[in-house]
C-alpha cells in the first residue's frame, strides 16, 4: 500500500469524524428542543469559527469551528462548552439547569445515544449492501509447534467462549487472541458434542505495522468467509450484536488500560486515527464506513464515562441528585468541570506530541 499524503490524510480524518461528531452534538440538540431548553450554539470543532449562520426559527448560532477536534452545543446558562453551569442558569427561562432532572438526564444521553444509533444503522447499511462476512469460529487446521497445538486444540473445534467471552465468529476470536500475548487464556470448545475447557496462551510477536507484540495462536478458519447479504431486519439485528459485542471489547480494552497492561501500539490520538482514516478510505468505502461506525460507537461508549467535562461526568452529578434530593452545589460542579477540562485537554495535547512522536519514528 502507498504512503498516504497529508491531504489524504486530512480528508479522512474529516470525513470520518464530522458526521461522528455532528450525530453526536444533535442528539444532545434534540433532546433539549424536546425539553424546552434553549441551545445557544450548536458547534462542529473548538475555537475561531470559520464559517457559521443564525437560525430563524430557534435562534441557534451554527458553527464550523478551525479545529476539528470535537464539537458541543451550549445552552442557556452554560458559562462554557462544557456545560458548567452558572450562578443565575436556574432562574433564567429555557436554561438547561432550570429543566427537569429526567430532561437533564435525557439531554445529556442523547449524545451517546445518537453514536451508537449511527453506529448500528452504518453497520446495517454494509450489511444490506456489501454483505456481512460469516465465518464460524470453528477450527479447520492447527500448525504444528504452536500455541493451539501444545494446548490441545483439534481440527474440527468449534470455538464458543474466551475467558467468558462469548465467541460468535472467527474474527471475535482473532480479535481477543491478537490483544492477549503471552497471556493465559480459557478457551471452552465444541469437540463431538461435547464442551471442552482449554488453556491456552498465544505466543507473542512484534508488529511491525502496528508498533506493538500481537498474540498468534497458530490456526486457520475453515474455508469460506463469503459476504451474505441481508434483508433490513436481519441487518438491524447483526448489526445491534456488533455493536454490543464491541462496547464489551472497549471495555475490556479500557480496563487494560487502568491496569497498565495496554501497549503504547493500541494508544491512537488525532494524528494515528487521522492515519486508520486514511487508509481505510483508500481500501475502499465499505471500511471507511465500517470504521465510521466502530469510532462512533468508540465516542458513544467513552462519552459515558464518569469523568467531569464528559457526558459521564454529568450523569455522576444527576445521579447524585437523585439520591440526596438536591443537587451538589454549583461552585463544586464548576470545579469539577474545569478541572475535567484541564485534563482532557493535557490528554489530548500528550497523545498528539504521542502521534508525532511515534510518526516520526
Amino acid at each position: 500500500m502507498p504512503d498516504l499524503g497529508v491531504t489524504q490524510l486530512v480528508i479522512g480524518f474529516l470525513l470520518l469524524l464530522t458526521p461522528v461528531v455532528y450525530f453526536h452534538e444533535l442528539g444532545h440538540y434534540w433532546m433539549a428542543r424536546k425539553a424546552g431548553v434553549v441551545v445557544e450554539v450548536f458547534s462542529i470543532g473548538f475555537g475561531p469559527e470559520i464559517y457559521g449562520w443564525n437560525s430563524k426559527k430557534t435562534g441557534t448560532r451554527w458553527r464550523i469551528a478551525a479545529i476539528p477536534l470535537g464539537g458541543y452545543v451550549k445552552m442557556r446558562g452554560d458559562e462554557d462548552p462544557a456545560s458548567t453551569p452558572s450562578e443565575a442558569a436556574k432562574q433564567a427561562p429555557g436554561s438547561f439547569l432550570g429543566a427537569a432532572l429526567g430532561w437533564r438526564i435525557g439531554i445529556v444521553l442523547g449524545g451517546p445515544v445518537a453514536n451508537f444509533i449511527l453506529g448500528i444503522l452504518l453497520f446495517a447499511v454494509v450489511y444490506m449492501t456489501a454483505g456481512k462476512q460469516i465465518l464460524p469460529a470453528e477450527i479447520g487446521e492447527v500448525m504444528p509447534q504452536t500455541a493451539a497445538a501444545e494446548a490441545g486444540l483439534q481440527t474440527g473445534d468449534l470455538v464458543t467462549e474466551i475467558d467468558g467471552f462469548s465467541i460468535r465468529d472467527f474474527n471475535d476470536m482473532r480479535g481477543l487472541v491478537i490483544e492477549s500475548p503471552g497471556k493465559e487464556l480459557q478457551f471452552t470448545v465444541e469437540r463431538d458434542g461435547r464442551e471442552i475447557d482449554l488453556l491456552v496462551t498465544p505466543m507473542s510477536r512484534y508488529n511491525e505495522a502496528l508498533k506493538m507484540n500481537i498474540g498468534l495462536l497458530g490456526v486457520r478458519s475453515i474455508p469460506g468467509g463469503e459476504r451474505e447479504r441481508m434483508l433490513p431486519g436481519s441487518a438491524l439485528v447483526a448489526a445491534s450484536s456488533d455493536a454490543f459485542h464491541m462496547s464489551l471489547l472497549i471495555l475490556r480494552g479500557l480496563a487494560r488500560l487502568g491496569s497498565g497492561q495496554m501497549q503504547s501500539g493500541e494508544i491512537q490520538g488525532p494524528v494515528g486515527i487521522a492515519k486508520i482514516s486514511g487508509s481505510a478510505l483508500q481500501q475502499g468505502i465499505v471500511p471507511f464506513i465500517l470504521l465510521t461506525a466502530i469510532i462512533s460507537i468508540n465516542l458513544g461508549l467513552i462519552n459515558l464515562l464518569p469523568v467531569p467535562a464528559l457526558d459521564g461526568g454529568h450523569l455522576a452529578f444527576f445521579i447524585y441528585e437523585a439520591i440526596r434530593g438536591k443537587p451538589l452545589p454549583l461552585a463544586v460542579q464548576a470545579v469539577l468541570m474545569r478541572g475535567g477540562i484541564t485534563i482532557l485537554m493535557a490528554l489530548m495535547l500528550f497523545l498528539i506530541v504521542f502521534d508525532v512522536n511515534r510518526l516520526f519514528q
